[in-house]
């Protein structure tokens, strides 16, 4: 995380974003529907601007039509843009016009075509991984990192806490909750660095022959560790995936590294996006940052829940599998369609006075997936949200950004603060 290379900055003043993002245009056209109004989103540009864009692109998108298509909703590639919760939420539940395989892409830009399990399934294949999947991920066991997470938090917080500052996202963010993951799946923490260089390419690079080489090395890592753990099984959630079984069997060593694949792209990004997110909000409201000094624990869950729907971070895709409508476009298949999060929880026709930040909305956002599709570590990600501004605000003083520091924000499919420099005492 840090500061990611993924090409060219926008400086640009003013807005921090480019001029005229949402603005139609004759020429631009899709091969499959040479008819289509094409517009560019700002909000997946993979490039770093100075203004929150939960407040400017996404108020913009939102003040516009339900659905449009755009020339990039992911990397070169154009596709659909829903802003409004209640489509997404109807989608995410549309198995019959929309599927999952191949929505990353990732086999594909290798040549492949491996599945990553269960984020590129359907049902009732999926049903049947999911089911077996979701006794490793029950809040019961996760629940039991209750006292390795909040141990790691204060280890963290104590190396800085003395010294009246810190650079947030390097010194916590990216170390509370990745530390953990590579410990749940027994790959060395030491390597820590490169794993997140190979992640943050394939998910934020801008340079298709770095993505495919990032893409060969975590298959080449992940399939080594598999043999490995063939060989030398532990109690590690690698070995524990060899246990389940499907349709009357063990799991193949395919399908074992296909979820090892969504653990390493889940797990070495979602938490540190939203931490960085949400203690930047922290970090300049005072008010808020007081309140949660002074609530309960329990009034702080359902805070944390607010924060998720005010700051989420990720947009997948969806592929549409028949023709279909949506608000009067027509959608083909093999379009592809953005589920971006961040635009569901800011939908003003979802919540009422979306841009604000009120902690005892409890709102029933997007920001962990819906129905089936709901995030398989969510329950872990909401621990360690909790637990870590939980521990932050029982021994730090009121703590605020640098000042003068323009706080750096990454668009894309992942939003995130790249850097935030804390200062208190």
């Amino acid at each position: 995380m840090g500061k990611p290379q993924t090409g060219d900055e926008y400086r640009g003043g003013g807005n921090g974003r480019m001029e005229g993002t949402l603005s139609m245009t004759d020429t631009a056209t899709s091969p499959q529907a040479p008819a289509r109004d094409m517009r560019h989103c700002a909000l997946f540009d993979r490039q770093i601007i100075y203004d929150n864009p939960h407040e400017t692109i996404i108020p913009e998108i939102h003040a516009g039509p339900a659905v449009f298509y755009a020339d990039n909703v992911t990397l070169n590639q154009p596709g659909w843009v829903v802003r409004r919760a209640e489509d997404m939420r109807k989608i995410y539940a549309d198995t019959e016009n929309y599927h999952k395989r191949g929505n990353t892409g990732f086999a594909k830009m290798i040549g492949e075509d491996w599945d990553i399990i269960p984020t590129e399934l359907d049902p009732p294949v999926h049903t049947a991984y999911r089911s077996a999947l979701n006794p490793l991920y029950a809040p019961s066991q996760m629940m039991k990192l209750d006292v390795k997470v909040r141990e790691r938090a204060r280890e963290l917080i104590a190396t800085f806490k003395d010294k009246g500052e810190c650079e947030f996202v390097q010194d916590f963010a990216v170390l509370f909750p990745i530390t953990i993951f590579l410990e749940m799946i027994d790959l060395p923490v030491e390597r820590l660095a490169q794993f997140l260089e190979w992640e943050n390419q394939m998910l934020r690079g801008t340079d298709r022959d770095i993505q495919i080489a990032s893409v060969r090395a975590v298959k080449e890592l992940l399939t080594e560790t598999v043999a490995d753990r063939r060989k030398n099984p532990g109690d590690d959630l690698i070995s524990r995936t060899m246990t389940l079984e499907v349709d009357g069997r063990k799991w193949n060593d395919r399908e074992v590294f296909g979820h090892c694949f969504n653990l390493y792209l889940g797990g070495l990004d979602t938490v540190t996006a939203n931490l960085s997110l949400q203690f930047r909000h922290l970090a300049q409201n005072p008010q808020d940052q007081q309140t949660m000094r002074t609530n309960t624990p329990s009034q702080n869950v359902v805070a944390v829940e607010e924060l998720l729907r005010a700051y989420a971070a990720v947009s997948t895709q969806r592929i549409v599998s028949k023709e279909h409508q949506i608000d009067g476009q027509t959608l083909l298949p093999g379009d592809v369609v953005s589920m971006s999060t961040p635009l569901a929880g800011r939908d003003p026709e979802a919540f009422e006075n979306p841009q604000e930040v009120q902690f005892d909305r409890k709102p029933a956002h997007l920001t962990l997936g819906h129905s089936i599709h709901r995030c398989l570590g969510q329950h872990l990600a909401r621990r360690e949200l909790q637990t870590a501004i939980e521990e932050f605000v029982k021994v730090m003083p009121m703590f605020s950004v640098q000042d003068g520091f323009r706080v750096p924000w990454m668009t894309g499919n992942i939003i995130q603060v790249t850097e935030l420099p804390l200062r208190w005492g």
